[in-house]
């Protein structure tokens, strides 16, 4: 594990929490055509600036954390393109069932520009997944992140069992998705 990183996996219990009092939104069964899918086409590199393609990112999903009846993961994001590109103004992620279909969304980023990401440099997010209380969703579940109409797949956050899933804390209560600011890491 890069040595950088470390300090921040002390974070994520704190970030978890703190996520747990920010306001969050569902997103009720979207039909296929608005689901994101980690196979769709992606735009040119970006180049000069321009928003980051999905070509030019690399994204590494840390464990599931558990903590007050959630499960909560940090996501680092690197630039691996050869230009410098701009990140949405911030992370919106989708957990897909095994089909594809959305089931559920955080709430999608301001349509305006985020922080630029220099080639090589990382940035970290954190998600926080909350009252799941579906049962016939059909496993594994695959979280990405959304990237305009396309989804590209973060490795390492599958659920594929349901002792992998938070806890139903609120039957009849829709379950909660929210993905916190990026964080630039130092290096």
């Amino acid at each position: 594990m890069n040595k950088s990183l470390r300090p921040l996996r002390l974070l994520v219990p704190l970030a978890i929490l703190v996520a747990a009092c920010v306001p969050t939104t569902t997103s009720p069964s979207p039909t296929p055509s608005d689901a994101p899918t980690a196979l769709a086409s992606a735009p040119a590199t970006a180049t000069g600036g321009g928003a980051c393609s999905p070509d030019d990112l690399a994204l590494t999903g840390g464990s599931w954390g558990a903590g007050a009846g959630s499960r909560g993961a940090e996501v680092s994001v690197e630039n691996r393109g050869s230009a410098a590109c701009t990140l949405p103004a911030a992370p919106s992620v989708a957990i897909l069932d095994a089909a594809g279909t959305a089931i559920i969304e955080s709430e999608p980023p301001a349509d305006e520009p985020g922080p630029a990401l220099e080639p090589g440099a990382v940035t970290t997010f954190t998600i926080l997944f909350s009252n799941w209380c579906e049962e016939r969703a059909a496993l594994p579940l695959h979280v990405v992140l959304r990237s305009g109409s396309a989804g590209i797949a973060i490795p390492g956050l599958d659920m594929a069992a349901d002792d992998d899933l938070p806890p139903c804390n609120g039957q009849g209560q829709p379950a909660t998705l929210s993905a916190n600011p990026w964080q630039p890491v130092e290096g």
